[in-house]
């Protein structure tokens, strides 16, 4: 998509066209805002705030899509968004940038990564949960870096490694290695990451990691998943959805249905009402599946938002006397169902379209679920392990909280 180079200009020549010698040029006005009269239309007539869209000036359609997008926003949503060509692909991998945390200089920057993509860029890199990345491109991280590290061209990224000294106890930086960086690509977000099972002094324990709840497969692998379970006799089950940010309410309600009561097939699991008070309603199904008698621990984090934090709150909701237990960090915060409408020129636009009511008829939380037990697993980022190891910080904690009721006091 081309930009106008001289935006200005175009719209003094653009409004001189449309009122000298008399000439309607109105027709080549339209083409030349095309792309922001697209978008103006479809959020009038979707977006939750639509109807206090003030028309815009005529020079404001010469804005770039995404500066017009911007501008027509509520001043209430922190929600919607668009996404263009370059912004649909990624390195994918979620990360943290953070001051040296051993404190050797303070003054240099570092990006933890907490999360990589089977079969993206990154993870053909070598990048793995855990590495430090200490530059990209011969640029030494900052704290303004973050773009950089989400998509962009091949290039180099040198990376380091926490190391420990048994003699004098203290922890430094390993030598610096280099490692090419593929040119970021569309990444496709497996919605399950991983599930496993393990001993525990007092039972077994079932342990996912659900990224999304997005896709068509989503309920048929909770389905296998759970009967794998229930034949190995788990007595807890622990849902990690730290990093869990998109999805369907339809796919949030079918698996909903495998943690709560079968009996509650058909009663409500959540609601949406759009800008012109209209209610859609969402109920629970009937599943093969059914863990409703096991204590769920949800993992939560900042990255949990929006559907994920409904499903956490209508379960909880309707679970009863079998306890939910979050554990981990706050949620990031929404209670807007957003809509993606694809544009003819070459970006989508999600804009918010709904309230979230949970299935106690209750208007989701808009400032984040607070975890039962807060935990945060940047706390020993020096000890990041992979996401299913029982060294890592959240799960080992909750293993402890399974056998012994409580967080371990140090």
């Amino acid at each position: 998509m081309k930009k106008a180079k001289y935006p200005l200009l175009i719209t003094m020549l653009v409004v001189t066209m449309l009122s000298s010698c008399g000439e309607d040029r109105t027709h080549e006005y339209l083409e030349l805002t095309a792309e922001n009269q697209w978008t103006y239309t479809q959020m009038k007539e979707n977006y939750l705030w639509g109807n206090e869209i003030k028309s815009p000036e005529k020079k404001e359609f010469f804005a770039t899509p995404s500066k017009f997008f911007k501008s027509i926003l509520s001043k209430n949503d922190n929600t919607s968004f668009l996404t263009d060509s370059a912004s649909s692909t990624s390195y994918g991998m979620k990360f943290t940038i953070m001051r040296d945390p051993i404190g050797e200089k303070r003054n240099q920057y570092y990006a933890l990564v907490l999360f990589v993509e089977p079969g993206s860029p990154a993870a053909v890199a070598g990048i793995e949960r855990g590495t430090w990345i200490a530059s990209i491109g011969g640029k030494a991280m900052t704290s303004s870096m973050s773009s950089s590290l989400q998509s962009g061209v091949a290039t180099e990224i040198t990376t380091r490694t926490i190391e420990y000294n048994d003699d004098e106890e203290l922890y430094f930086w390993s030598e610096p290695d280099t490692i090419t960086m593929p040119q970021a690509s569309a990444v496709t977000e497996e919605a399950v990451y991983l599930h496993s099972t393990y001993s525990l002094r007092n039972g077994k324990v079932g342990y996912i990691v659900c990224n999304n709840l997005d896709g068509e497969n989503v309920t048929s692998q909770f389905n296998d998943i759970l009967l794998g379970f229930a034949s190995e006799d788990i007595t807890d089950i622990i849902l990690d959805m730290r990093y869990c940010s998109g999805g369907t309410i339809e796919n949030a309600a079918n698996v909903a249905s495998m943690f709560v009561p079968a009996s509650l097939s058909g009663m409500p699991f959540a609601k949406s009402v759009d800008k012109d008070s209209a209610e859609t309603l969402f109920s629970y199904s009937e599943q093969v599946a059914n863990m409703s008698d096991k204590k769920l621990y949800i993992v939560t984090g900042n990255d949990t938002k929006g559907i994920a934090e409904l499903f956490i709150t209508s379960v909880n909701a309707s679970r009863g006397m079998h306890e939910v237990v979050t554990v981990g960090a706050e949620t990031n915060g929404s209670n807007l169902l957003t809509k993606k409408i694809e544009s003819p020129y070459g970006f989508t636009i999600c804009p918010a379209v709904a309230y979230l009511y949970a299935s106690d008829g209750e208007l989701l939380q808009a400032d984040g679920i607070e975890a039962d037990y807060p935990l945060n697993e940047l706390e020993e980022p020096e000890h990041i392990f992979p996401l299913g190891s029982k060294q890592e910080y959240i799960l080992r904690n909750i293993e402890y909280l399974i056998i012994n009721g409580s967080l371990p006091t140090e």
